[in-house]
């Protein structure tokens, strides 16, 4: 018993720190009323230290990807791992659309955060609750773009992505067509930059890279012992973060429901989503999953589940953390080909991130 609060401590007092979060915040919020409300100043002091715990875990996503990426991509052999990297992306990319569509058709079904109320979009728009109007056609493009950015530097710190002009509401003449509200594809567009890091670029740069150092042989090896040894480093300076997770999430928390204007109605917002998150990973791990593996493979899935510890791995991977799968099923890890795990890995990030 004594080993397992030991080995745990650390995810223990995370949940603890939740908890009194939850519990600092609530009480500072019902402290408040409509003639002494928190101003944003307060909030901002009180998540402070959270926010700061968040720069710090956003410092390190950079430099902990893309040296552990291209360290994975360059020591696979290509010759034996030609086949199975092309199996890992067919199976990365089928399961990451039967994801989207089965997380559209909960969102729809389920309403998790819908307001309450049923206005028109040009009263939205006037109101000033300007959302960003999209196009699946224009998705689809702007994550193909973002796979391959004009500037690696850029990716960084910028995603590119397409923004439609509102055009009023009606009918509007233009040069040789109609611009109509209700059809978006006759819209005006732009393209826009978001403030955020495009990781799907940096994903796909890394394992250019990584192949690219694979391919070359004996010529890269000192490039990839500098990715090897920068991973390392990035990893002891990650957990020395983690470390303050429990101090940092109780302040986070507690920021953030004490700025809570309604309390209530968040958190039945949040209750919506949590069941609706739950619900997707339970019917995307134990249906759809195990059904592609039963089609693919023509066995029960519930019987090779019981039979190969590794369909647990497998499953893991693509719905958690790999780490969790490894540490579950590491005894088989070190009997299977290292190629596998590897190209399952920088696949769970492309997708995940």
């Amino acid at each position: 018993m004594r080993k397992f609060w030991v080995e745990n401590a650390l995810t223990i007092a995370t949940i603890g720190g939740v908890m009194v979060g939850v519990i600092v915040g609530v009480i500072l919020n019902n402290s408040a009323d409509e003639n002494n409300a928190y101003t944003p100043r307060h909030v901002m002091y009180v998540a402070y230290v959270g926010k700061l715990f968040l720069q710090m875990l956003k410092c390190i996503i950079i430099p902990l990807i893309i040296p552990s990426l291209i360290f994975s991509v360059g020591s696979l052999d290509l010759s034996l791992s030609r086949k199975v990297g092309c199996r890992a992306i067919l199976y990365y990319m089928a399961t990451t659309v039967l994801a989207v569509v089965l997380g559209m058709i909960l969102v729809v079904a389920i309403g998790p955060g819908r307001a309450n109320d049923d206005k028109h979009p040009s009263e939205d728009m006037a109101d000033g609750n300007r959302g960003r109007n999209v196009t699946t056609a224009d998705t689809l493009m702007d994550l193909v773009r973002n796979c391959f950015p004009p500037n690696i530097v850029g990716a960084t710190v910028h995603q590119y992505r397409t923004v439609l002009d509102y055009p009023g509401p009606g009918k509007h003449k233009r040069e040789g067509y109609v611009v109509d509200e209700a059809d978006k594809t006759t819209w005006d567009f732009h393209g826009d930059k978001s403030d955020t890091t495009n990781i799907l670029g940096l994903v796909v740069f890394s394992v250019v890279i990584g192949v690219a150092i694979a391919s070359v042989g004996e010529a890269g090896r000192p490039l990839l012992a500098f990715f090897e040894s920068l991973s390392t480093v990035m990893m002891k300076v990650t957990q020395w973060i983690i470390y303050l997770a429990p101090v940092g999430v109780l302040f986070l928390v507690a920021g953030q429901i004490m700025a809570m204007r309604d309390m209530a109605g968040t958190f039945q917002k949040l209750g919506l989503y949590f069941v609706t998150v739950l619900l997707g990973l339970l019917i995307h791990g134990c249906v759809v999953l195990p059904l592609v593996f039963g089609e693919e493979q023509k066995k029960s899935p519930l019987k090779a589940q019981t039979q190969h510890p590794k369909v647990c791995t497998f499953v893991l991977i693509r719905i958690g953390d790999p780490k969790v799968a490894f540490l579950l099923c590491g005894q088989h890890y070190e009997r299977a080909h290292h190629g596998v795990w590897d190209g399952l890995f920088f696949g769970y990030l492309a997708n995940h991130h």
